[in-house]
């Protein structure tokens, strides 16, 4: 009786080389679609991260233009869309004002990520924090401030700072992990 190895069909074929042709032909359809999850494909994602205006006829978002992220507003009545950020790194989580006259997001401009606000009419932009940490993720809160979370202390935390660059107050203190 001649034993043949678990893997082999009977036919002097691995079986293993079914299942590498399967993974070769998902490979092939994932990157013909567009996925990325085998290596760099191209842009993971396009138009991400909405966020409604406070009146409702506008929404803002991130793009992928060229190969950064980039900050756009689209009239949602009218369909027209304005770009509002153009440069060579990241921008990315846009939030509105409680008066939607402006938006806060991340950037990284300065070698890292901080937080900035844009006035949406002029495009006018001013760098709000300025820690050698990542600030991301902001949040503007309807009390006016930005909320945004921080690990300029070792510890990712919720900080909150006035769209000025003023006042900026630790909220969350998580007790380090032994």
């Amino acid at each position: 009786m001649v034993r043949r190895p678990a893997d082999d069909d009977g036919k002097g074929r691995v079986m293993g080389r079914r299942a590498w042709l399967v993974v070769l032909g998902l490979s092939i359809v994932a990157w013909l679609s567009g996925c990325s999850f085998l290596g760099d494909q191209g842009p993971a994602f396009t138009n991400w991260e909405p966020e409604l205006s406070p009146d409702g006829g506008s929404l803002a978002y991130e793009s992928v233009a060229g190969k950064t992220l980039e900050l756009y507003v689209r009239d949602l009545e009218t369909g027209t869309e304005r770009r509002l950020t153009e440069n060579e790194v990241e921008d990315w989580s846009p939030t509105w004002s409680p008066e939607g006259d402006r938006i806060a997001f991340a950037s990284q401009r300065d070698k890292n990520a901080d937080i900035y606000v844009l006035v949406v009419e002029t495009k006018e932009t001013s760098r709000i924090t300025t820690h050698e940490g990542d600030d991301i993720n902001p949040s503007w809160g309807i009390d006016g401030r930005i909320y945004f979370n921080s690990n300029r202390s070792g510890l990712w935390e919720v900080y909150a700072i006035d769209p000025d660059g003023e006042n900026l107050v630790k909220i969350t203190d998580t007790a380090p992990t032994d």
